[in-house]
């Protein structure tokens, strides 16, 4: 009981105390209602508010705030530490020392959420306090890319040295010979970074995007020749278009009903990047921040193609055994990297409980660019047997159509490569600590390879079937590189720890 009557005696005499003691320092740090500070306000007829050192609720000492906060008025400006106000409901602190831009708008705004709501800095840590994490969705489309014609289909009764021809009477191309395009598609980006300052004047801050794949395939299907399905291609031994409708070694049975087909093609491209960036304040006035920002970037572009080419030739049996396949198939990848150095300028400015950001910026650094081609054709047999019908490949060669042991390989390369970024985003303050966000981003990359790039439709066809090259070396290995982009819109959240 001595030591409960003690403690309340010594909190009243601390509290006679701490309202008879000089303002001090603290004169300096009032909010930017109107009255004197670090803004320099002139003061207006109305008296003061309390100041964030002063008690504020009528029992004495501030029950919230540190015991060293409550007594000196200098300790509230200590380096990573901040006034907790003394209720969480306590919207009348309002110091821009100790908060962004953004909050500081939010707190002066006529109209904002109720207390219930509004998270303060009573319960934020006080290094977390400096930590602000975004999400968001994104909507974006890509730069296409030029497909070759690679699948091709004749109609029934087309001669046999006719069929799949480019140009020729009745083809007509199944796939290929058409833009790719990188439709509108979903993806996701998170960005995170630290204030050095409370003002939110310089900072660091990390971000990753990525895109869902981009994506364009066909699977076509075909028995007894109706229609017919082919692969054509251009013989460099003369100059001449062709077509194949059964991969060599195998050749067009005489009863087109014996021959089933299939012909699968698959475009795909994958897009992502990260950068880490230092924001640097250039003009930081009370709603308007510009920042320099610099740091590193790094992007990645994975495209691919590939043909899967399968004739089935049946013995015409009741149960189609025994028979042969012949399976010939063309992959072809370029894999793109960015690494380089980033510079640009985010403008933003704040009015109430909305913003609007504006960003630009320039990467100088490399690509490397790996390209991939590969290619086989494989032959199988299946024949009836007492444990049900059986496979067994009879021959594997490399090489399929368009990818051939002329071109086949890896080949890496790097060439000077610059991005650009162009970002515009406006958000609304959900309440002081979090904001609803709409963007528009457009970036372009000036050198990428594309797997398209790496087909040559020339054709030596001495080389089918594991032959020997006789004549020209094509199709040959190529390397060509194009721009690269991709624009789209975003929604997301941010929050301000």
């Amino acid at each position: 009981m001595r030591r409960f009557v003690a403690s309340v005696c010594l909190v009243g005499l601390l509290a006679g105390l701490l309202v008879g003691l000089p303002r001090g320092r603290a004169d300096d740090l009032s909010d930017p209602l109107g009255y004197p500070g670090s803004y320099g306000d002139t003061a207006p007829s109305a008296p003061p508010p309390r100041r964030a050192d002063e008690p504020q609720v009528p029992a004495g000492l501030d029950p919230v705030r540190a015991p060293e906060f409550a007594k000196d008025p200098t300790g509230l400006l200590v380096w990573h530490r901040e006034p907790a106000p003394a209720a969480p409901c306590d919207l009348n602190l309002v110091d821009p020392a100790w908060m962004g831009p953004g909050e500081l708008a939010y707190r002066l705004a006529e109209h904002r959420r109720g207390c219930s709501r509004d998270h303060t800095r009573a319960f934020r840590s006080e290094f977390l306090g400096r930590l602000w994490v975004a999400g968001d969705y994104l909507l974006w489309a890509t730069s296409p890319q030029r497909l070759p014609a690679l699948v091709t289909a004749s109609p029934a009764g087309t001669p046999p040295d006719a069929i799949g021809i480019l140009g020729g009477p009745g083809t007509s191309v199944l796939f290929g010979d058409t833009d790719a395009v990188g439709p509108m598609r979903s993806g996701g980006r998170l960005r995170a970074g630290y204030w050095w300052d409370p003002r939110q004047e310089q900072g660091i801050e990390a971000g990753w995007f990525g895109l869902t794949n981009a994506t364009t395939a066909g699977v076509f299907t075909a028995t007894g020749g109706d229609p017919w399905l082919a692969r054509p291609f251009v013989d460099a031994t003369t100059g001449l278009p062709a077509a194949i409708v059964v991969p060599p070694p195998g050749t067009l049975p005489d009863d087109p009903a014996l021959l089933a087909q299939q012909i699968a093609a698959r475009q795909s491209a994958v897009f992502s990047g990260v950068d880490v960036l230092y924001r640097h304040g250039l003009a930081c006035d009370r709603f308007h921040r510009r920042w320099l920002v610099g740091g590193y970037r790094f992007l990645m572009l994975d495209d691919t193609l590939g043909i899967t080419q399968v004739a089935d030739i049946g013995s015409g049996t009741p149960d189609g055994l025994p028979s042969s396949a012949f399976t010939a198939t063309d992959g072809f990848r370029t894999l793109n990297r960015f690494n380089g150095g980033d510079i640009g300028i985010i403008e933003r400015w704040w009015r109430d409980r909305t913003s609007l950001q504006l960003t630009g910026r320039m990467a100088f650094g490399a690509s490397a660019i790996s390209n991939q081609v590969a290619g086989e054709t494989v032959t199988t047999s299946t024949t009836a047997s007492p444990d049900g019908p059986q496979t067994l490949v009879t021959g594997r060669t490399p090489g399929g159509l368009l990818a051939q042991p002329t071109n086949m390989g890896r080949r890496d390369d790097a060439v000077f490569a610059v991005v650009g970024e162009f970002g515009a985003l406006v958000d609304y303050a959900l309440w002081a600590q979090c904001r609803l966000s709409l963007g528009y981003t457009f970036l372009w990359w000036s050198d990428v390879g594309r797997a398209a790039a790496l087909v040559d439709p020339q054709v030596n066809p001495s080389q089918f079937g594991g032959g020997e090259l006789v004549g020209p070396e094509v199709p040959g290995r190529r390397f060509t590189t194009t721009d690269f982009w991709a624009q789209g819109v975003s929604i997301g959240l941010e929050y301000q720890f």
